[in-house]
């Protein structure tokens, strides 16, 4: 944008003069770790007041600018190369981010999909889980992203600020696949101690920082009641998430239906177009090395004839060029096949343009279905879609943009698709401007959500029912007698196995002012206080429509949330019961759905815990 919004004036003046605000004390890192490329940006208060978000474009390895690195490993003996580093004859591990879903959460289809099975099996070889190689790869990433914010502004002015760091993840990623990303984050370092003061860590869901960056782009375009889909495609997810635009200046986002998203990413359409060339070259593939198919794969296919196809002109030839060693020992007439189609001239496929078409329509149908299911979401609740925005790799396609209009522009729906690096780099940008108008809980930038910047999502969708298992006061006729116990403590009668639902299933829930119930610990002697440990809440889930308001079959554990109390015996409050005098320690319980995940916080006297006291164990 050209010029700052009003709005974005406002958010800075209203930060200057908040108490306590350091403005000039810490900097946010955006980081969109993604499956076959991955990218960074990074900005001040400075930076952001002025508009300016600072995209990461050089990298090891290479002398040219790109907006992303290649999220590629290789192990050289005891050398970890990343990025373009990695040698042009090397096997690097690739795709391992998909790794951390566990089977039960991948279509059969995809569970035989070549690309997962051949990355299980180097993971195996090296003897290295899938959060190890994360860790390894983004402990490269994060050294590189220091070293080029230290060039640009400095060593000693780096020192000397705080670190706010956003990674972004699938909107559909499981509560267990963001904890094997938080652990790879500590391993890597990102948590190292530093002369200004401890780094926190958020995650966002792709869709929404991609949405937080194409929507602020357009804001000059929004008007309130509008609802766009953004489509965020990438190398291994598409996922897709919907916002009715509710306000305007500032503009503020209701998350109109839940999101979606699969594993039909670029990589998928890679795998396809690597089977036609090998079905077509027979033989001669066994000839080629590593660095071969890399050849085909990266400057023929990925640079070349995947980013530019379309259909204005079926009638066009694309010409994918064959290193000269596939064809030794095969003979001259090996260089000339045109027996069959794609015919092979000078050793070059001829593929035609109905063949590339065949390479991406299996991934731009299951977009398709994607896409209708919000759509018919959005209908059931008497929204219609003005438009789709597409972000991420391979929504920069072409043909993509062409397959969607031909889908969808009659249905009087718009797709957008912004040109450049924009696309490519909306995420990281994206995630940045999280960092900022949402923020950690500390005196920098307060409670999330209580400072709203020009685009800002305030309330989003629950995909499933989460709770915790607790007792309450007994009632009769509305809890079962078998539930019924004597509370030897408060001296009164609870129901046990009584379901507390934070979040229910298809809820709107708001970030400004997300579900928080109280508890306590009560103690009624020192000895009672010491020997109580392990002190936890387990939480459940359930999937259902309508959740059931006890403890049953259809609900499932999602974790357990471990709480120190951190305070001396003498130290807690005094509770009163029947003229007996106990300890309390009081806390609250917070969930807030982030995508497909759940972020729980736990206050004790309006004071969010410090993060070290709160372990969550996930299933």
């Amino acid at each position: 944008m050209a010029s700052q919004a009003p709005a974005l004036k406002e958010l800075m003046n209203k930060m200057k003069n908040q108490k306590d605000l350091k403005l000039d004390s810490f900097m946010v890192i955006g980081i969109d770790f993604g499956t076959t490329y991955s990218g960074a940006a990074w900005a001040t208060f400075g930076d952001f007041e002025n508009n300016q978000v600072n995209l990461i474009t050089t990298w090891p390895g290479t002398g040219r600018e790109e907006s992303k690195a290649p999220t590629e490993l290789f192990y050289d003996h005891n050398r970890v190369l990343w990025g373009y580093s990695i040698p042009a004859d090397a096997e690097p591990l690739r795709w391992f981010k998909l790794l951390l879903l566990r089977d039960s959460d991948l279509t059969p289809e995809r569970r035989r999909s070549a690309i997962l099975l051949r990355g299980k099996a180097m993971l195996a070889e090296r003897n290295k889980t899938a959060t190890d190689v994360i860790a390894d790869y983004l402990g490269g990433l994060w050294k590189h992203i220091i070293t080029t914010i230290s060039r640009a502004r400095s060593k000693s002015v780096i020192d000397a600020l705080t670190f706010h760091v956003v990674i972004t993840v699938p909107a559909i990623w499981p509560d267990y696949a963001r904890k094997g990303m938080l652990e790879a984050a500590k391993k890597a370092g990102i948590f190292s101690d530093r002369p200004a003061g401890a780094t926190t860590l958020d995650f966002a869901p792709e869709p929404e920082a991609a949405a937080l960056a194409s929507l602020w782009d357009r804001a000059s375009d929004l008007k309130t009641g509008d609802v766009y889909m953004v489509c965020d495609a990438g190398g291994g997810t598409v996922d897709l998430i919907s916002y009715k635009v509710a306000a305007l200046n500032p503009i503020q986002l209701h998350e109109a239906v839940a999101g979606t998203g699969g594993l039909c990413g670029g990589i998928f359409i890679d795998e396809i177009f690597e089977a036609m060339c090998k079905s077509r070259l027979g033989r001669c593939w066994r000839n080629l090395s590593q660095a071969g198919i890399k050849d085909i794969m990266k400057h023929e296919w990925e640079y070349a004839v995947k980013p530019q196809f379309s259909l204005d002109d079926p009638a066009m030839e694309y010409i994918v060029g064959v290193p000269a060693e596939a064809f030794t020992g095969q003979g001259v007439l090996a260089l000339n096949d045109d027996s069959r189609k794609p015919i092979i001239k000078n050793g070059r496929i001829h593929f035609t343009s109905a063949n590339i078409q065949s390479a991406f329509d299996g991934a731009f149908h299951d977009i398709q279905v994607l896409i209708n299911t919000q759509i018919n979401d959005a209908k059931k609740k008497n929204l219609r879609l003005n438009g789709i925005i597409l972000v991420g790799g391979l929504g920069s396609s072409p043909y993509l943009y062409q397959y969607l209009q031909d889908k969808y522009t009659q249905q009087g729906i718009e797709i957008l698709q912004s040109t450049g690096i924009r696309p490519r780099t909306a995420i990281c940008r994206g995630a940045t401007f999280k960092g900022f108008l949402e923020g950690p809980n500390t005196p920098i930038l307060g409670t999330p959500g209580q400072i709203m910047g020009q685009v800002s999502v305030v309330s989003t969708i629950a995909r499933k029912s989460i709770g915790i298992r607790s007792s309450c006061i007994f009632e009769t006729g509305v809890h079962r007698e078998e539930d019924k116990y004597w509370d030897t403590k408060e001296e009164l009668w609870r129901a046990y196995d009584q379901m507390l639902w934070y979040l229910r299933k298809g809820e709107d829930v708001s970030k400004k002012n997300p579900v928080r119930h109280p508890f306590r610990y009560l103690f009624r002697n020192r000895q009672e206080f010491d020997d109580e440990e392990g002190r936890s809440v387990q939480v459940w889930e359930c999937g259902d429509d309508h959740p059931p308001p006890r403890f049953s079959e259809r609900v499932r554990k999602l974790g357990e949330i471990s709480v120190d109390v951190n305070a001396s015996y003498g130290m807690l409050d005094d509770y009163v019961v029947n003229g007996k005098t106990l300890k309390r320690w009081p806390y609250d319980i917070e969930m807030v759905p982030s995508g497909a995940s759940t972020e729980v916080a736990i206050y004790h006297k309006g004071q969010k815990v410090a993060s070290q006291n709160v372990a969550i164990k996930f299933q």
